[in-house]
């Protein structure tokens, strides 16, 4: 396996393997919070909140073994936790403010998994949370169901302590990440001064070549055999290992992969007639939507999980693409198959 690709694989594993042991303990959590307030409490208020989460968790958790993009997952969880743990804390804000802390873990999930403005915009929503509960608390009644006072002091310091444990894991694995990250970056830095230096000798051997004509003299002479086979190498790599799946796949990250720079790797791509790398992704990726539709039961799979599934982030851009390269929607296409 190529270097660069082995980091990224090894970084999406890590996060993967983040989530779900993340989603796992909170799955526990919710369940034997629900065993606490059924068998132990008798308060059967608070279950209808706890199932809910539970459900969602479970679901999540299914999503990230399924492989669907982990950043989609996480935002949706970040939004979904945030107004759930919100009810809570107006619940026993009269009496302990200790249940803020459920939120803080969000700017930090965020910082491991999400882009740096994402983390900014979950880092102000938490604080729009925290003023919101305290503003609806006070002119409002936040009371969803009765508790006793007397179990105040032990979830306290069990919310302490599952929060405090929960941001070392994040911190944990963060540092993992970027210890990848930062070894990514050197062999890229380094990759690209070798793509430089060859693509300078290159240039000087064309400087030396002799033309013909005024025209000539202008244009780069094309290798046919080299092109095609530069483009049948890159095809079998890409397909061979999946790569057109990857969302952020870059036509930069392959060229050190296939010894070579993005100048020669384009007009490889146009000499086989695509306008340009993301047309020939785009080709691969409907190709494998259409193949994931003839052979999955479209009775029990979704059409996000079919386009995520090829590497596509969003339904509109799919939806685009799709009837660019069939001039029909995902969906007429769909119900021809059934």
């Amino acid at each position: 396996m190529r270097i660069s690709q082995y980091y990224n694989n090894r970084i999406h594993t890590l996060k993967k393997q983040l989530i779900e042991t993340y989603l796992f303990i909170l799955v526990i959590f919710h369940i034997i919070s629900i065993y606490i307030y059924l068998f132990w409490l008798k308060n059967t208020a608070p279950i209808y909140y706890f199932a809910a989460a539970l459900i969602f968790y479970i679901y999540s958790y299914v999503l990230i073994r399924r492989n669907v993009n982990i950043s989609r997952v996480v935002n949706a969880y970040l939004h979904f936790s945030s107004l759930h743990i919100s009810i809570i804390i107006l619940n026993f804000i009269d009496d302990s403010i200790v249940g803020f802390i459920w939120l803080i873990p969000m700017p930090v999930c965020a910082y491991v998994f999400l882009k740096r403005k994402m983390v900014i915009y979950y880092m102000f929503y938490t604080i729009f949370l925290m003023v919101f509960i305290v503003i609806y608390a006070r002119y409002f009644d936040h009371h969803f169901y009765t508790y006793d006072k007397k179990y105040l002091h032990s979830t306290n310091i069990a919310a302490v302590a599952a929060n405090f444990s929960l941001i070392c894991l994040f911190i944990f694995y963060k540092l993992k990440i970027s210890h990848l990250e930062s070894r990514a970056f050197v062999y890229d830095i380094k990759s690209k001064l070798k793509e430089k230096q060859k693509y300078r000798k290159d240039f000087s051997l064309d400087e030396n070549t002799t033309y013909t004509s005024d025209r000539q003299k202008n244009e780069v002479p094309i290798d046919h055999d080299k092109l095609e086979n530069l483009f049948l190498e890159l095809d079998n790599y890409i397909r061979n290992n999946n790569y057109f799946t990857n969302p952020s796949i870059k036509i930069s990250g392959l060229c050190s992969d296939l010894n070579t720079n993005v100048n020669y790797l384009s007009r490889a791509i146009d000499y086989r007639g695509y306008k340009n790398f993301n047309q020939y992704i785009n080709s691969l990726r409907i190709a494998h939507v259409k193949t994931l539709m003839k052979t999955s039961d479209l009775n029990k799979v979704t059409l996000m999980y079919i386009y995520t599934e090829a590497g596509f982030t969003s339904q509109v851009t799919f939806n685009r693409v799709f009837k660019q390269f069939e001039g029909i929607t995902p969906s007429e296409y769909m119900n021809g198959l059934l």
